[in-house]
């Protein structure tokens, strides 16, 4: 295992599509992972991480999507104008998956199907039903 290997989950925002002077596909973007909620106001906070990826790696990652991207982390420094550069860090993305959650009221039926089924489910019964089968 590589000592700069990083794994980070979150949702895939602002990419920006582009190639670069070898004619390679090149996607930019920042990736928001939870860090938790703010003490103060209960509301959850994210970190963005920028990242970049090359290649066929570039066709699966999609904006407004959650993923989890894996990679090294590059630093480099960048000449902003100022007395001094500023340092950037971010992800080169060498693995890219997309994370699926089904969706909890696919069917609006189903929750009150379910409260129903309990409702008229008879503890009672089903216990000395269960209680006779282990005689």
């Amino acid at each position: 295992m590589d000592l700069n290997q990083v794994t980070v989950t979150g949702k895939v925002l602002g990419v920006t599509t582009t190639g670069n002077s070898n004619g390679t596909k090149m996607k930019l973007g920042t990736i928001g992972v939870y860090r938790g909620k703010n003490k103060d106001t209960g509301k959850p906070e994210f970190d963005n991480v920028p990242f970049v990826c090359y290649g066929l790696i570039s066709e699966y990652i999609q904006e407004d999507t959650k993923m989890v991207l894996s990679g090294r982390l590059n630093t480099y420094q960048k000449n902003t104008g100022g007395q001094y550069k500023t340092t950037v860090v971010q992800l080169m993305v060498l693995h890219a998956e997309t994370i699926n959650q089904p969706e909890l009221n696919a069917n609006p039926n189903l929750n009150r199907d379910i409260n129903n089924a309990l409702d008229t489910l008879d503890f009672d019964k089903l216990t000395g039903q269960l209680n006779g089968a282990s005689k």
